[in-house]
């Protein structure tokens, strides 16, 4: 099912399959957000919990090997509407016999998205329902055109750092041919994504998550571009699927609650 959040800024799709974000566009028409094509790539904004990136073997956890699935298993959960108003909607899922069988833990796991004047805020919520402390990866995945207008170029686009001494990144589609490209350690986790001359385009923050991929589908000159927060693993980890080796990894205790924000909006 399909929901609609708007407000006099921009109206936004997002569907309870998955708790994919689908759609931003502002007042003026404008759609800022990669549609789904499967000759590049069929997904939008895939949500990814308990694990990030692919397993090349099961996930270890504290001992027990499970047949993870690549990027968790939120992404295809069925989610329902807990709460919505005209510019916010609250989705919700949880624990089931399928996810207890790839991951030992009982949980809620919230997805908020809201309109705060053009910005659109995306809060994924997390409640560990365990009596014990339960640790997972977790990310978002949203994927912006690029070019964002007709006549323009990928390579004409740029990302900009709130972090000063860190350069601009100009883009290539060769820098993604060993897959994403991952910064972390950032002080001001803001990032533009910009054309060269007009220094138009989306300004996405990342409070809550410890770095933040950048990924575009390997040579197939896509016209999008992936800007990806994260906590959990890096790069190089991926061979090693332990769960509590991993780089970044979360970990909540019994009955507690955690929030992971990321906004972005046109710039």
């Amino acid at each position: 099912m399909n929901i609609t959040i708007q407000n006099e800024h921009a109206a936004v799709i997002c569907q309870t399959l998955g708790a994919e974000l689908l759609s931003y566009r502002t007042a003026s028409g404008k759609e800022y957000l990669w549609q789904k094509d499967p000759a590049y790539w069929a997904k939008t904004s895939p949500v990814l919990f308990p694990y990030i990136g692919a397993v090349p073997q099961a996930v270890v956890i504290h001992g027990k090997a499970y047949d993870m699935p690549r990027h968790g298993f939120v992404k295809d959960a069925d989610f329902v509407v807990s709460e919505q108003s005209a510019d916010y909607v609250v989705l919700s899922t949880g624990a089931t016999d399928a996810t207890r069988a790839v991951f030992p833990y009982e949980f809620t796991f919230t997805v908020t998205f809201r309109l705060e004047g053009p910005k659109l805020l995306v809060t994924y919520g997390v409640i560990n329902q365990s009596p014990e402390e339960m640790p997972f990866l977790i990310g978002g995945h949203p994927a912006f055109f690029c070019p964002m207008e007709e006549g323009e170029h990928f390579t004409e686009y740029l990302l900009r750092f709130e972090d000063e001494e860190v350069e601009d990144l100009h883009l290539q589609y060769p820098m993604f041919d060993n897959d994403a490209v991952l910064y972390e350690n950032l002080t001001h986790r803001t990032v533009k994504l910009i054309h060269q001359c007009t220094e138009k385009g989306i300004q996405f923050d990342f409070p809550d998550y410890l770095t933040v991929a950048f990924w575009t589908p390997i040579k197939k000159d896509a016209p999008f571009l992936c800007i990806e927060p994260w906590c959990g693993g890096t790069m190089d980890q991926v061979p090693n699927t332990h769960l509590l080796e991993k780089k970044y990894v979360q970990s909540l205790p019994a009955g507690q609650a955690r929030d992971y924000r990321f906004s972005f909006q046109p710039c």
